[in-house]
């Protein structure tokens, strides 16, 4: 707001800038930072209280779901190691503590500033009305010769010949002496009583909330310069900053050349052993810094990995190691990584969530069921540390290959994971040497592996018969029995993934052999007790159909389930189908369109007025009835009378037109 700030306030101090308030700056200060601190401080605080921070041990720390689910997480002793670890880090020195402290660090600051700036609003006087008893000091009883006095005392003061170097002296005198004369002129007077002002009405000017320093003129040049700074430099710079780091990346955060790279790799006949390769040469595989001692710490790795496939980049250093460490995870030789190696694998193991999702979405989408199964299972080995031809039971915890051969054997002998969950405690083998911790670990292991039920049903939905063309519906019901009503599963046992991992499952609707063509797919990531999901396909030809339903699990080995869907779809012809039109449909049909509505105005406006012009004619046409009949008479010859005139009148025009012809000719002789 401009103007004189003394004029309308009761402040005296001298300020830099003549008559500028700052109060607009403080109170659009202040929306701005509530604005932004208020809903930041909810969000913070909902996030502590009810979960949803986005941290490295945010699985192992939510107990309860936004659905309202209690998670149950797995209890066996490597994985409360590992959950207790997770939350150390966060609660320390992880990323989550470093996020949280930082968001702390911020709001502090903000509600510190918010706090000075109503301070300093309420410090402000608030803005009043002319008040000249107060600019003179005097009371409103004061009579002519005390204001008198009061002016010529104020005025020696501030007048500006004695106050050459104040700038706001003359303002001060302006005041005084508005103020005197609005007491002692009658003219004045009436102005002041009238308008509030011994000048007459004023206009008052509104201006943009800015700070005083903005407007100095000794600080116009600095703060031009800082305006072009940040115009032309730090915003083109952000943005710069910025496209470099996303132009790389596709939007499932798997960077494209990665992308690229797999496109061109994986073909049909793709396979597990050639995972591990296709995962040490993605970019950001080779994105990773080697060291000069890798050669000395990977020689021990060298000697016992079991290469099933021989990597064809030899002459990729970065490659080889990579591809080692990750051979090295699946063969579980973790005891012969230093602290260095371990950080590199845990750092590619951190990177292979997103690309084998990539790869297993590539195989899709050219419909390769064999080859996007051999993607999952590669997924899968790296979470659960198996390499390609391990046995199941290695997912049990403290089950070593002596332990696995024992249980192959024997009259109870099993050779899945199904089966061994399966069994009641009693009858479980290779158990009868391990400690009682260990015991209680095998069975928190197998209550938290999920317990599958799938049931699965094809149809068109209203329809009872399936017509070539039609849109079929699979329906998939799934069901862990191993979970109570309101719980859900929490991350999966994999005490040797760096990382916390949800189950998630793939379902593929595949032809029949030998076609084993990829149909529909769809992954569910539900971590629910019960959960559904349909897959819709169009029907292609009639007759008999066999179809394969695959649901595979991603985080274990030997969950997989398979239905094998049957149904025969008919021709059109051979089937009759009933239209109905539903009331509601016929009341719809009725209803105008929405470009109807529109033009419906237009359309009435026309019609009015073409009604209008059809009555104004037929209110004139009994009146030109009227007229003739007067004309006429009351005899109906009348119209024949005139048709003869008419024609008498034309025979005689006809004559005189000869008879100017003949004349003419007459002439002309």
């Amino acid at each position: 707001m401009s103007g004189f700030r003394d004029t309308f306030t009761k402040d005296d101090q001298k300020e830099g800038l003549l008559g500028y308030d700052d109060t607009a700056f403080y109170y659009f200060a202040c929306c701005i930072l509530t604005t932004v601190a208020v809903p930041w401080t909810y969000s913070v605080i909902k996030s502590l209280l009810f979960g949803g921070t986005p941290a490295e041990g945010e699985a192992f720390l939510r107990n309860k779901k936004r659905s309202g689910s209690s998670v149950r997480h797995c209890k066996t002793s490597a994985m409360a190691a590992k959950a207790s670890g997770a939350k150390e880090s966060s609660g320390r020195g992880g990323s989550a503590y470093k996020c949280l402290l930082v968001q702390a660090i911020i709001l502090a600051i903000i509600w510190v500033v918010l706090v000075l700036l109503v301070a300093r609003m309420g410090g402000e006087r608030q803005i009043s009305k002319f008040d000249p008893f107060e600019i003179l000091g005097v009371s409103h009883s004061a009579t002519d010769k005390e204001i008198k006095k009061a002016y010529r005392q104020l005025s020696l003061i501030y007048h500006p010949d004695r106050n050459p170097d104040d700038p706001l002296a003359q303002t001060r005198f302006i005041q005084l002496t508005k103020a005197h004369a609005a007491l002692t002129d009658d003219s004045a007077r009436a102005n002041y009583e009238k308008y509030g002002n011994p000048d007459g009405p004023q206009t008052t000017k509104v201006g943009i909330g800015l700070p005083r320093f903005l407007l100095e003129k000794d600080n116009q040049l600095m703060i031009l310069c800082a305006f072009f700074f940040f115009l032309l430099f730090i915003v083109p710079m952000t943005f710069i900053c910025y496209y470099q780091r996303t132009k790389n990346y596709a939007a499932n955060g798997v960077m494209i050349e990665t992308l690229q790279f797999m496109g061109f790799k994986i073909n049909e006949s793709t396979r597990v052993k050639n995972c591990p390769e296709l995962l040490a040469a993605s970019a950001e595989s080779r994105g990773m810094q080697g060291r000069p001692s890798d050669n000395k710490e990977m020689t021990p790795l060298f000697k016992e990995i079991v290469e099933h496939k021989k990597c064809q980049y030899q002459n990729y250093p970065i490659i080889m190691k990579n591809c080692s460490l990750v051979s090295a995870h699946m063969q579980r030789l973790h005891h012969l990584m230093t602290p260095q190696l371990r950080s590199d694998l845990d750092q590619l193991l951190k990177y292979s969530m997103k690309i084998t999702q990539a790869m297993i979405e590539i195989a899709c989408m050219r419909e390769w069921f064999f080859t996007a199964q051999a993607m999952i299972d590669f997924r899968r080995c790296l979470v659960q540390a198996l390499d390609t031809k391990s046995s199941q039971l290695l997912q049990i915890p403290h089950f070593t290959d002596e332990i696995v051969k024992h249980c192959h054997k024997g009259k109870n002998a099993v050779t899945t994971l199904p089966d061994f969950l399966s069994k009641d405690p009693e009858q479980r083998k290779g158990l009868s040497n391990m400690e009682p911790e260990q015991l209680l670990d095998i069975e928190a292991f197998a209550s938290h592996v999920s317990d599958m039920e799938m049931v699965a049903d094809v149809e068109v939905e209203d329809e009872s018969e399936i017509v070539v063309g039609d849109i079929a519906t699979v329906s998939v019901k799934m069901t862990r029995k191993n979970l109570q009503e309101g719980e859900a599963v929490g991350p999966v046992h994999a005490p040797l993934f760096p990382e916390a991992k949800y189950e998630e499952w793939w379902i593929f609707l595949v032809e029949g052999s030998p076609s084993t063509r990829i149909i529909t797919f769809e992954k569910i990531r539900s971590t629910e007790r019960v959960f559904e999901e349909k897959l819709r396909f169009q029907i292609s030809r009639p007759g008999k159909h066999k179809l394969d339903l695959h649901v595979l699990c991603d985080s274990y080995a030997g969950l997989d389930k398979k239905v094998e869907l049957n149904f025969n779809a008919y021709h059109e012809s051979e089937v009759k189908r009933d239209i109905i039109v539903h009331k509601e449909d016929e009341d719809l049909d009725l209803q105008p369109t929405l470009f109807q509505q529109f033009m419906g105005d237009f359309g009435q406006e026309e019609e009015s007025e073409e009604e209008e012009e059809d009555d104004d004619k037929q209110k004139a046409k009994p009146v030109k009835k009227d007229l003739g009949e007067s004309a006429s008479g009351p005899n109906t010859g009348g119209k024949d009378e005139s048709d003869d005139d008419e024609d008498d009148g034309k025979k005689a025009g006809k004559d005189d037109d000869d008879d100017e012809s003949s004349a003419s000719s007459s002439d002309s002789d």
